[in-house]
């Protein structure tokens, strides 16, 4: 195999390695232009070319058979880059599989990274350490690796790699009524109101560079009595999902509540009043991510319906006796 950095003209190999690689993966649609790589990939300010690596069969006439794309994680104050190192993707066609051509690519990238002074290197694009792939490939927000995937853990796992963080993936049909009975809801109506904004999403740097391509929509709560936000989340289509699972999605991420009102029913007011608004606007299903150490998310999306359709794990590499 021949491997090298990547070159200007790219895309349209890379597209196919793409739908081939990733068929029939819940959490990767299928891309019907290059383009998509421009605006989610190739368009961040930190994009190195030396980054993503492909690997030609010269006996095919160096045809691209597979890619890894590795990147860096944000600063604490997610206003540069740190020296924190992710293997965002390795991707190889069917046809080429079982021949080493995943692990080599592994290898350099994780060469690349180390290389390039990181001092840990993780497997899996999750927020906030995704430098690329949101919009991509994992729904919502950004996982790390699809427990949907059934031959990447025994991958990463023969490459020294172990299951860390996770994420559990909930969606909620629309197309079933949102009824939710809490009695902490009347008290809340009175007080707070659900406001939809065109927002700023973005908070600093990082999040620019991961979310400056959307046109999302915020929904805030609003104190009646002093006019400030109390809450907010964010909401934005699910463009190519929605195609790949035959339905109108719609992500939701960003569920915040300010600290002083927290523990009054906020979050699940807020979600129970978006729902029904998505509904009105045609959506038949919602996808909402939660961190697995969170019981109170994880129980609030129960509470209202949500179902669990997959989990994203991010890796770390294995640790001798550890």
């Amino acid at each position: 195999m021949h491997y090298r950095p990547f070159r200007n003209t790219d895309p349209p190999a890379l597209m196919e390695v793409w739908n081939e690689g990733l068929a029939g993966t819940r959490g990767a649609f299928r891309l019907r232009s290059p383009s998509a790589f421009d605006r989610w990939l190739l368009c961040k300010p930190y994009f190195d070319p030396a980054g993503l690596i492909v690997a030609c069969d010269p006996g095919q006439g160096d045809k691209m058979v597979g890619f890894a794309l590795g990147g860096f994680g944000p600063t604490d104050d997610r206003s540069g880059l740190d020296t924190g190192g992710v293997v965002c993707a390795v991707v190889v066609r069917p046809s080429h599989r079982r021949r080493g051509i995943g692990r080599e690519l592994l290898r350099r990238s994780e060469g690349y990274l180390t290389g390039r002074g990181a001092d840990v290197v993780v497997f899996g694009s999750q927020r906030p350490y995704n430098p690329f792939l949101f919009g991509l490939y994992g729904g919502a927000n950004s996982p790390g690796v699809l427990a949907s995937e059934p031959t990447a853990e025994p991958f990463l796992t023969a490459m020294g790699y172990e299951r860390a963080e996770e994420h559990v993936i909930f969606q909620r049909n629309l197309e079933s009524p949102v009824e939710v009975a809490d009695g902490r809801f009347v008290g809340l109506r009175r007080r707070y109101d659900i406001q939809m904004v065109r927002p700023t999403v973005s908070q600093n740097w990082w999040e620019e560079c991961q979310w400056g391509t959307l046109e999302p929509t915020e929904f805030r709560v609003i104190d009646k009595m002093t006019g400030t936000p109390a809450g907010r989340l964010v909401n934005w289509d699910l463009e190519g999902f929605s195609a790949s699972w035959n339905r109108p999605a719609t992500g939701i991420f960003d569920v915040e509540i300010r600290a002083h009102v927290r523990r009054q029913g906020l979050a699940k007011f807020l979600l129970a009043n978006v729902l029904k608004l998505l509904q009105e606007q045609f959506y038949a299903v919602a996808e909402l991510q939660v961190w697995g150490d969170d019981p109170a998310g994880i129980g609030i999306c129960k509470a209202l319906g949500f179902e669990q359709v997959d989990a994203g794990y991010r890796y770390r590499k294995a640790v001798a006796g550890g």
